[in-house]
């Protein structure tokens, strides 16, 4: 059960630093022309989301599912915490890996440069949401919020 517990808490780190290092990636290159250096930038956050914030976020939905099932909680009361863990966690994890691969494919389709730009931004838009939904089950669970 450790290692579980290890692997779901370092899957969140990977996941939430991956996000960060996004975020200040895309300001630095938001300046800049797409071929001066928004190009480079949206390479790196391809890899990024490919090799690591999936990744990640599979991990986590995967070994939070595996914990539940562990303690034999599934299909019983839970604390709201854990419940909103479960529940709001679980689907910041899928939409994550879902939005950030379908947004990838968008900006790679993408006809005009101004396309590219604006579905650019809304990629790095997503990412932001993304962080914030993490973000915000940390706080639940470290708060152990109970309503």
């Amino acid at each position: 059960m450790r290692w579980l517990l290890f692997l779901h808490v370092a899957g969140v780190a990977f996941w939430l630093g991956g996000i960060a290092a996004l975020y200040v990636l895309y300001r630095k290159a938001a300046v800049r022309s797409w071929e001066r250096g928004q190009e480079l930038a949206y390479e790196t956050a391809k890899s990024v989301v490919k090799g690591i914030l999936n990744p990640s976020a599979l991990v986590v939905l995967g070994t939070g599912i595996v914990m539940i099932m562990q303690l034999g909680l599934m299909g019983r009361a839970r604390p709201f915490w854990l419940s909103f863990m479960e529940q709001f966690g679980g689907m910041v994890a899928i939409l994550s890996a879902a939005l950030l691969t379908w947004q990838l494919r968008r900006v790679d389709r993408a006809g005009s440069e101004e396309e590219r730009d604006r579905r650019w931004r809304q990629l790095h838009r997503t990412m932001a949401y993304i962080g914030a939904g993490v973000v915000a089950t940390i706080l639940v669970v470290i708060l152990r919020v109970n309503v």
